[in-house]
């Protein structure tokens, strides 16, 4: 069978150099544009002259007063009530006029912003503030800069140091901090106080401060009085050690990053130097494990942090109890802790965990052992549920709380749902073959196959006389078993998906026509929003500088782009089709920029591209990781025009 899986993903500021909108191009606004208008009406090529002092500036202010007016047509969808539009003077100057051209905000400002939600940010004398709609200052213009940082608030800053404002004017947070990042979608964000812009792996982080956590209203959760402050991020399924839940994950807190957890715990040490010996911190900045007590922890469950210590020579596995303040050890292996491949033991989910050691047992908050005698162990989260292969082999299954779920213990096999989305229909082998059943124990799926995978977003994959089909939770077909292998869905209701044939290429199943397609391809993606990356038997991918840019991540190390083999690394190549099997780029598309060239194609709306289209969107999508000598000439397939 084959499975994808999509890994998290860390949100980042927009640091492509990608022109969005009009602005002041000088040292103290180079970090964070100004805008002026919006970027569809600016010629890229000119803001780059302006930036290179081969246009000047006020000239080109004088240039632009004809396209401000059309620029009008564009703002006034996001201006107010009053509909005030950006105005420019003959000496450059820059107020607001109504739609009828006449003034309402003296034209005083070297630059303005839009009005949003009856607020702009306005600078003058190089000093930036907030203004209504009526021209009365709201926030001082004091600040070096201001720009939004959430629907609510504005940063700040003063200098190099940063705090921040609301729409009234007050500041939520003084301008005395080195670094406040974006709110991540949980609404938090890193503070930092202190230390110093350092650069690393063409990024930069503060050295030396102290961090803390702040929630979307700008109120401190976490005081800045740590040196070292990690997210529990790191997918503990990644490591088998660890199988589940959530470890620590070293974080230099680049500026340009954001937090991607709730940080409902946090792990915090008195220095900077990592995640080991970490104490752990709540939501609400309450430390509730002091630094020192144990090499490594994971993320708390049900009140229990599972931990990990070590020797020279053994591992020591145990948990501690937030409630009562203490540890107990659970298990201890002859093995460093970077060298073991197996599952030690596990979170406390409800009130039970599984203890690795001689066979696997269960035990409680305690450390008293309830269950024992397991060979093998299995857990789903969606359905809070355990099974364990007792020395009959024979599975037995109990939920989080330790009660035995009979309908469905007693079977040579069985398969969870993949999510709590997904119907509780249960795959269980019994007598040689397999079905599915429910929760309760009624027979959905009959017993007349030699293979049935889990359910997954409601599919099930089968297998029938050594061939694999799909059904779903009712028992309905959806692909017939007529196949060498399907590929698991990765989206729910999906209605393309792969199979194989003999020939070992993978062709698209319509679920809608129950029709398949006539190309096959070596390595396919499953559909996302109706689009596939596909590895044609007869695709082509050249050694060039383009090519070698897509294996890395944007600002790689050149030196790591220019000695990197692509004819190694072709399996990371392939093209994009849509759900009617028309190719939409045809030129090789690494899977790490997928993604964004997919998005790049659904601003088009999925309509044919040109081949000058295509070659600019992945030369735009990997502008960072390409630089060329002075004296070089380039292909016309590495010049964006």
């Amino acid at each position: 069978m084959y499975s994808y899986r999509r890994g998290l993903q860390r949100c980042s500021f927009n640091n492509s150099g990608q022109c969005e909108g009009l602005y002041t191009w000088d040292e103290r606004h180079a970090e964070f544009p100004r805008f002026l208008f919006v970027s569809q009406m600016i010629n890229c090529n000119d803001l780059k002259a302006v930036e290179s002092g081969a246009i000047d500036w006020q000239t080109k202010i004088m240039n632009l007063k004809q396209l401000l007016c059309l620029a009008g047509l564009v703002l006034s969808m996001n201006v107010q009530a009053q509909e005030l539009k950006i105005h420019v003077d003959k000496k450059g100057k820059i107020g607001y006029v109504d739609q009828d051209g006449n003034e309402v905000i003296k034209c005083q400002y070297e630059s303005a912003q839009p009005f949003n939600d009856g607020i702009a940010i306005v600078t003058k004398g190089g000093k930036s503030g907030i203004i209504d709609t009526k021209g009365t200052v709201l926030l001082p213009l004091k600040y070096t800069q201001i720009f939004p940082w959430n629907k609510n608030l504005y940063l700040i800053k003063s200098g190099k140091l940063m705090g921040l404002a609301n729409h009234e004017g007050k500041e939520m947070l003084p301008a005395k901090y080195s670094f406040i990042s974006r709110p991540n979608c949980y609404g938090k964000a890193i503070i930092a106080l202190g230390g110093k812009a350092t650069p690393f792996d063409k990024k930069t982080y503060m050295a030396k401060a102290k961090y803390g956590i702040i929630n979307a209203n700008g109120d401190i959760l976490v005081e800045p009085k740590y040196k070292g402050l990690y997210e529990f991020a790191y997918d503990g399924a990644n490591e088998v050690k660890y199988y589940e839940g959530k470890r620590l994950l070293f974080s230099y807190h680049f500026t340009a990053d954001t937090l991607v957890t709730d940080c409902a715990y946090l792990g915090f040490s008195g220095n900077n130097l990592g995640i080991y010996n970490a104490g752990i911190i709540d939501s609400k900045g309450k430390e509730i494990l002091k630094p020192g007590l144990y090499y490594f922890v994971m993320q708390p469950q049900s009140g229990m942090v599972r931990y990990y210590n070590v020797t020279k020579k053994q591992t020591i596995c145990g948990y501690h109890n937030l409630s009562t303040g203490k540890g107990f050890e659970a298990a201890k292996f002859d093995t460093k802790l970077n060298d073991i491949n197996f599952w030690t033991h596990g979170d406390f989910i409800g009130e039970i965990a599984p203890v690795n050691g001689s066979s696997w047992s269960f035990i409680n908050n305690s450390g008293t052992t309830i269950r024992t005698g397991y060979s093998s162990l299995k857990h789903s989260i969606a359905s809070g549920l355990w099974a364990a292969k007792n020395n009959s082999g024979k599975w037995e299954v109990f939920n989080d709380q330790n009660n035995d779920i009979t309908p469905l213990s007693g079977y040579d096999e069985i398969e969870f749902p993949r999510f709590k989305e997904d119907q509780q229909v249960f795959s269980v082998l019994k007598e040689g073959r397999y079905g599915c059943i429910t929760r309760s124990g009624d027979v959905r799926v009959p017993f007349e196959y030699e293979k049935a995978y889990g359910n997954i977003y409601d599919m099930i994959a089968v297998m029938k006389d050594g061939k694999w089909g799909m059904v779903s939770p009712e028992n309905s077909e959806l692909i017939p078993t007529a196949f060498a292998n399907v590929v698991f869905p990765s989206e729910r209701n999906t209605k393309h998906m792969w199979v194989t044939k003999e020939d070992s290429l993978f062709y698209h199943y319509n679920l809608k026509t129950n029709q398949i397609s006539t190309t096959g391809y070596k390595r396919v993606d499953n559909f996302k929003d109706g689009i596939a990356h596909v590895a044609p038997t007869d695709m082509i991918v050249d050694n060039t500088p383009l090519n070698r840019a897509q294996l890395f991540l944007p600002n790689a190390v050149k030196a790591d782009i220019d000695n990197v083999d692509v004819a190694k690394n072709i399996d990371k190549f392939g093209y994009l089709i849509n759900a009617n099997d028309e190719v939409l780029m045809d030129m090789p598309v690494s899977v790490a920029y997928k993604d964004l060239i997919v998005k790049e194609i659904q601003k088009r709306n999925g309509r044919a591209l040109t081949s000058m289209e295509k070659k600019n969107i992945l030369l735009e999508a990997t502008r960072e990781n390409r630089s060329y000598d002075l004296n070089a000439t380039l292909s016309k397939n590495e010049w964006n025009y």
